[in-house]
């Protein structure tokens, strides 16, 4: 049987689209990202058909019997003549023999993405979230096929492994999977480039530098901006964040950006999610604020 069809080389190609599909999420290119997550899917559903046996991966025709047997190992067909089991059936039979549920609605629903029989916009929030059902039917086949999962995720481990963390909320899976792909935009960024390492891998800060400066003139209360320290969770390099007055002389961390790995918290709920070390931006305003710096 030729190599293409085998459990091995659906695995690897799964691997492949898995990967594309994070970096397209992480770009925010939702539409590439249902394609990719779906061809992913796909993929290492056939590689666990065909760790099974070989015949669970054709197409049922009348006539591909030259198929079934090529698949079997008796017949040998030119590779474009050999058709195989398309995502839904894929997944279906799959189904069957118990490794994935009968009932997945967001598995579907991602399914039907990737066949372009659900379009979506480019901020569309239905492929933003299918984040969570791909990290976890890809977990569920992995796990079928006893492959490790950061053989097959690699830098995204940590990434797709807070997706489907069923004691984390909704706030933090969404800030630690921007977080990973905040960190790996940057590295992508960063690779080729003759840079120091001080500078490519999290470089020591100096001192602490500051400038402040209105943020938002219209805001009921009085925002002030600080820069510096290394605060950034992703990357921990110096960030830049919104402090806002609260009452007895206390402030609040209401946003934090990085201008290195371009990651955005837009909400005290957010940052808290980060656990993101502000503590100096926030001692440095709340004194601006006060008017207790000197």
């Amino acid at each position: 049987m030729n190599g293409s069809l085998s459990c091995e080389s659906f695995y690897q190609g799964a691997k492949k689209a898995a990967h594309k599909a994070m970096d397209d999420h992480g770009r925010m290119e939702y539409d590439e990202f249902a394609l990719h997550a779906g061809v992913a899917v796909e993929k290492l559903s056939k590689a666990s058909l065909a760790a099974k046996n070989p015949l669970y991966i054709a197409e049922v025709r009348q006539s591909n019997v030259d198929v079934i047997m090529h698949l079997g190992g008796h017949v040998q067909l030119e590779e474009k003549k050999v058709r195989t089991v398309g995502a839904t059936d894929a997944i279906n039979r799959l189904r069957k023999i118990g490794v994935l549920k009968k009932v997945d609605p967001d598995l579907d629903l991602l399914i039907e993405m990737r066949n372009g029989a659900v379009h979506a916009a480019p901020d569309s929030v239905l492929a933003k979230r299918m984040v969570s059902p791909l990290a976890r039917t890809i977990g569920t086949l992995l796990t079928d096929l006893s492959r490790p999962l950061d053989d097959f995720w690699g830098r995204w481990t940590k990434a797709v492994e807070d997706a489907v963390d069923e004691q984390s909320d909704a706030v933090s899976q969404d800030v630690q999977l921007r977080i990973g792909q905040a960190r790996h935009r940057l590295e992508d960024r960063l690779e080729g480039l003759p840079l120091p390492n001080d500078i490519r891998f999290r470089p020591e800060q100096s001192g602490f530098s500051f400038f402040f400066g209105a943020v938002d003139p219209d805001a009921d209360g009085e925002n002030v901006s600080v820069t510096g320290g290394a605060g950034c969770p992703a990357c921990g390099r110096e960030a830049q964040v919104t402090v806002e007055a609260s009452s007895n002389k206390g402030a609040v961390v209401v946003s934090m950006t990085c201008p290195w790995c371009q990651l955005h918290l837009d909400s005290p709920e957010e940052i808290e999610a980060a656990e993101a070390d502000l503590a100096i931006s926030l001692e440095i305003a709340e004194a601006v604020l006060h008017g207790d710096y000197d």
